[in-house]
């Protein structure tokens, strides 16, 4: 594949159903919405997709999802480093534990869920009850 012809983008809100139906195609599990930042990379179609989710002032990674097929090439990596870019506060993310060397490569480190804001850290417990999640956060 051509990094050249890869496009980053934020999808504009009225643009969020395109990245529902590759969500639908990959993912399986979540649906962004028009309350949330949803970065996309791109040639002719999406290729990797990954939400920024607003809770409480503070800022949740999710749903970081790339077609089969262009997995394990580096993609969700160049699209979470430039969505850090674009941004100016701390960044936390619910990784499952054998993605944490991937994320620590990111620049992210473990974070004790107990210090997290409190409504994220009620949506982590949630989470963290039905399947074993790590807590990290991307400082800036």
């Amino acid at each position: 594949m051509d990094l050249n012809s890869l496009q980053f983008s934020q999808l504009q809100k009225e643009h969020i159903p395109l990245v529902n139906q590759f969500y639908k195609q990959v993912y399986k599990k979540g649906l962004a919405n028009k309350s949330e930042q949803v970065f996309v990379l791109k040639t002719t179609q999406i290729l990797c997709a990954a939400r920024l989710k607003e809770v409480q002032g503070s800022l949740l990674l999710t749903g970081v999802a790339c077609l089969e097929e262009h997995r394990k090439q580096g993609l969700a990596s160049l699209l979470i480093t430039h969505l850090l870019t674009t941004q100016q506060q701390n960044i936390y993310c619910f990784p499952y534990p054998h993605l944490q060397v991937f994320y620590e490569k990111l620049g992210f480190t473990l974070y004790d869920p107990e210090q997290l804001p409190e409504r994220l850290g009620s949506q982590y417990q949630n989470y963290n009850n039905r399947k074993h999640l790590l807590c990290m956060v991307h400082k800036h």
